[in-house]
């Protein structure tokens, strides 16, 4: 299907910055944390990121814009010693079952806040679940999932992910739409392609 998430998901160079910022410890808050995704919105380069951090609150000569600004200038490096971080896989490594991983949730804590992280598992879970032949649900006793005899490779998983994803972001319903109002679901989704839906392993070096 044709993606009306992706198109606008920042620049891997931006969204790579941050899941290393944050995985290593560099940001310190949700501040710090949305400060970097405003930037990565609004930058065209490097330079134009490390400007947008600055003016999103995070001073030239804190650590957290220090650090960025040496992965923007090196990200080969940090991509190559940090795969794991950004969520790709070992070269030669079998890739995870999309249904069957924790990665999604790991590499979500960078991405959102912590209301959109609760959303997102809810989410996740709930579209998990209705995969399965036969799931328990605790108001209706034991259920049969609504994507039970779908394929379950991770490409196809994935695309009606994103199509689940942005019902829920364009819900007919206000409520719905109003809880997740500002969720970055082309990000997720960009970052979740990458990671499940590689050919093969992605580097030759792990952490």
């Amino acid at each position: 299907m044709d993606s009306q998430l992706t198109a606008t998901a920042p620049d891997f160079l931006f969204i790579d910055t941050l899941l290393i910022c944050f995985r290593l410890g560099h940001i310190k808050n949700e501040e710090q944390k949305m400060a970097m995704w405003a930037a990565a919105r609004a930058a065209n380069d490097a330079i134009s990121f490390l400007t947008a951090l600055e003016n999103f609150g995070v001073g030239r000569k804190s650590g957290l814009h220090h650090f960025a600004a040496q992965v923007l200038a090196n990200p080969a490096f940090y991509r190559a010693n940090y795969p794991r971080v950004i969520g790709l896989w070992f070269k030669g490594e079998a890739i995870e079952s999309f249904l069957k991983s924790d990665r999604p949730i790991l590499l979500m804590q960078a991405v959102l806040t912590h209301k959109q992280q609760e959303l997102f598992y809810d989410s996740y879970w709930w579209f998990v679940h209705q995969h399965e032949p036969i799931f328990y649900d605790a108001k209706k006793g034991q259920q049969i999932g609504i994507y039970a005899n779908e394929p379950k490779d991770n490409a196809s998983t994935l695309d009606r992910f994103e199509h689940y994803l942005y019902n829920l972001v364009n819900h007919k319903t206000v409520r719905v739409r109003q809880r997740f109002e500002g969720f970055p679901a082309d990000t997720v989704i960009a970052i979740l392609k990458r990671s499940f839906c590689q050919d093969n392993g992605a580097s030759d070096k792990g952490l």
